[in-house]
């Protein structure tokens, strides 16, 4: 049997080497978990073909035998990668990098949470009752948790491929981006160089304008498209910086008939 091993009340540095090496490592995929004291970890235990180490032991996988910089999530994932075990897929690739960044980033105390860190996935994770089974339970969750990270990785990366096909246009709101994308959201906008965007997922065929920029106001634009188009289920938010026609959380709206082309006219007619 295969055992995958950490210290009771693991930190998140230790759940990411273990769901690394669960998801890419092919031996050890269906692995048993085991916990044991940091105390015991400190003595030096040796790695075997059926039992592996993380963040202690002094071993491979454990970063206090000296591996400044270093964490045991990111010492996995080297090794993972220098054994041709990471993925193929070059969006997954960047995606992992980004992810073992933030945790060793984090893990050796180079991010700054502040005032929030009772919020941060460190805090949460962690059950701080020193049992095996809530060792466990904290892995399963840390494990659920660095899913939706790597998915929402993942979704930044095809952002920014789908980036490249924007489409530039003036309009009264100033400098004007319009893409279509499966993939970009409002957050992504606000990180470009942009006043205002528009966005339109050909999957759903929902419509989004938005700007992140304080003193401007969509109502105008708003009241064209209701006036353009007034079977559409047209949403104008009330901070007046995004409008709406399809979100998530309206899976029954009503299309716009309005051509992405038509779209981007909208915004430059107002």
């Amino acid at each position: 049997m295969k055992i995958l091993v950490t210290h009771i009340n693991p930190h998140l540095d230790d759940i990411l080497a273990i769901w690394l090496f669960k998801k890419f490592h092919p031996e050890f995929k269906e692995a048993s978990l085991d916990f044991i004291s940091a105390h015991e970890g400190n003595i030096g235990l040796e790695n075997t073909t059926d039992k592996v180490f993380f963040g202690v032991g002094r071993g491979k996988f454990d970063e206090h035998k000296g591996d400044i910089g270093e964490s045991a999530g990111s010492l996995v994932w080297r090794d993972l990668k220098e054994k041709k075990l990471g993925p193929k897929d070059e969006i997954e690739l960047k995606s992992l990098d980004e992810l073992v960044e933030w945790n060793t980033l984090i893990d050796t105390g180079r991010i700054e949470i502040g005032k929030y860190d009772e919020f941060s996935v460190p805090a949460f994770l962690r059950p701080l009752d020193n049992t095996k089974e809530s060792s466990r339970k904290a892995v399963e969750l840390g494990c659920e948790i660095l899913d939706r990270v790597l998915k929402v990785l993942k979704r930044k990366q095809r952002s920014i491929k789908d980036w490249g096909k924007k489409v530039e246009f003036q309009s009264r709101f100033g400098k004007s981006y319009a893409i279509v994308s499966e993939n970009i959201s409002r957050d992504f906008c606000r990180r470009q160089d942009g006043d205002f965007y528009l966005m339109y997922n050909p999957k759903y065929k929902s419509v989004q304008y938005f700007t992140p920029k304080e003193g401007i106001d969509l109502e105008p634009l708003y009241k064209k498209l209701k006036e353009a188009d007034q079977e559409a289920s047209w949403f104008l938010h009330h901070s007046h910086h995004f409008i709406l026609c399809g979100a998530g959380s309206d899976p029954i709206f009503k299309h716009t008939k309005l051509s992405f082309e038509e779209l981007i006219d909208m915004a430059k007619s107002v």
